[in-house]
């Protein structure tokens, strides 16, 4: 904290905020590990989780640290998970009979700070009431006054699980474009984090390791452990970091600039960097090297088959500057957004390109839909899901390819139906198009010869009628 000094001076060459030699310790086991206050994860590893036996432990929860047991009981089952201050089992509420997940302090780290700390995130989530925040049912205490977290048990994988195995069970029934799921759950993260925002909340360690995908597609973001509230100019001062640092804004480690809702926007661009690189944004085998990387926060230089669109998001959210960034994850949101109608106008032209297909064998089998219906009616959706696409994804080949085909088609069939004045019409909308079309002097000439023929034709309808009108008059002459 301010006014210590730390162990190894090395630490802090490149930024004023305070570390200690356990923040190396802990970076070195695990770079993705979250550093919480006073270097709680510098302690030993979370210790293996209890076996479980046949014998299954209940626990009877106090209303506080005070009272005598509540009458509500959980009955433990297998361990989740575990961190610096906190470990996770999963859990039966015995009253509803439901499955829950209890966290609770590491059983070498129950001290009164980690207690502190746990009630006040109980506290903070309590306070988050969002579809992509997991529900906090009960905040108890243990006999010995020990605080208990009665959480949602969330089934399901670890977003980052999914981000580097594209081989994963999870995408046997996925459609084409992991990209495109990678960036509709980064909406509803998004989602989360804006709601929290709104009740002043930051998040501060965002990352795909806090994120669940459930087994039914849900998405929730977890771990508010570091969350702070800002002040009523939406600012909040701090001396030490907390987080993670492969992560880590500017901000996070200059005291001298407050955090603000945009520290979350910046965390969400590192998310957004590793779903496209696979890669954290600020990478290093030292301590010192990653802070130095953070601080500079340059542009990234991504890969040709990236989109630049998605590129220059990433680069964007995270700008040293925090002014230069999104000013809001709603802002961000909305440019993901955008984006993800690229994919959608993607899917919109391989189905159109496929209507098209079924249009060119209605036109080459013309016995099979003498009146037209069928083939109208497929030229129309064709003819609208070309239009759509231009419109939303214009630069997209093959738009204008396939809408001209289709109105080829269109104009052939009208001819060969004798229908002059509609083809004609669209022979307009052609030229309209696209005058230099090579296609369109061809389809003039075949509407010009099919005029001649029903003019000849109309000629010699007439012709023959005058010869039978002379042969009926000379009948009845005679």
């Amino acid at each position: 904290m301010s006014g210590k000094e730390p162990s190894n001076p090395d630490l802090n060459d490149s930024s004023d905020i305070y570390f200690d030699e356990t923040v190396e310790c802990s970076f070195e086991n695990d770079p993705r590990e979250t550093i919480r206050e006073e270097s709680t994860t510098g302690q030993a590893p979370a210790p293996p989780g209890p076996e479980t036996g046949d014998a299954q432990e209940t626990i009877q929860l106090h209303a506080s640290r005070s009272s005598g047991p509540s009458g509500f009981e959980v009955t433990l089952g297998e361990p989740i998970g575990a961190g610096g201050m906190a470990e996770v089992d999963a859990a039966t509420q015995r009253s509803l009979d439901r499955e829950i997940a209890l966290k609770r302090p590491r059983s070498d780290r129950n001290t009164d700070e980690v207690a502190a700390s746990l009630i006040g995130e109980a506290r903070m989530l309590a306070s988050l009431d969002h579809p992509n925040i997991p529900p906090v049912h009960q905040l108890g205490f243990t006999a010995d006054g020990q605080p208990v977290i009665v959480m949602k048990r969330v089934r399901g994988n670890s977003w980052r699980t999914l981000i580097q195995d594209s081989a994963h069970s999870f995408w046997d029934e996925q459609p084409r474009f992991q990209l495109k799921i990678h960036l509709g759950i980064l909406q509803q993260v998004c989602n989360a984090v804006e709601y929290a925002h709104e009740k002043a909340v930051i998040h501060r360690d965002l990352k795909t390791d806090n994120v669940m995908v459930g087994d039914f597609g849900e998405v929730y973001l977890l771990d508010w452990g570091v969350a702070i509230a800002l002040d009523e100019n939406g600012e909040r001062a701090v001396d030490q970091f907390c987080g993670t640092l492969c992560f880590a804004a500017p901000e996070m480690l200059n005291s001298k600039t407050a955090l603000t809702r945009r520290t979350d926007v910046y965390l969400l661009g590192c998310i957004l960097h590793e779903i496209l690189t696979l890669e954290l944004r600020h990478k290093g085998g030292k301590l010192r090297e990653v802070i130095d990387k953070a601080l500079a926060s340059e542009p990234y230089s991504y890969s040709e088959d990236i989109h630049p669109a998605l590129a220059a998001i990433a680069n964007k959210a995270t700008h040293r500057e925090p002014d230069r960034r999104h000013q809001s994850v709603s802002e961000f949101r909305k440019a993901i957004e955008e984006h993800l109608a690229h994919y959608q106008a993607l899917d919109l032209l391989d189905s159109t390109s496929e209507k098209l297909t079924t249009l060119e064998q209605l036109y080459a089998d013309k016995e099979t839909d003498r009146d037209g219906f069928k083939f109208h009616e497929t030229a129309y959706l064709c003819r609208f899901g070309f239009q759509r696409v231009a419109k939303i994804a214009p630069e997209l080949e093959g738009i204008k390819d396939g809408l001209l085909r289709v109105l080829e088609l269109q104009t052939r069939f009208e001819l060969e139906m004798g229908r002059i004045e509609t083809a004609g019409k669209i022979i307009l909308l052609i030229s309209s198009m696209q005058p230099d079309w090579k296609g369109l002097a061809g389809l003039e000439a075949l509407m010009k010869e099919v005029e001649t023929k029903l003019h000849e034709s109309s000629e010699l309808s007439t012709q023959i009628q005058y010869k039978l009108m002379e042969e009926l008059q000379k009948k009845k002459e005679e």
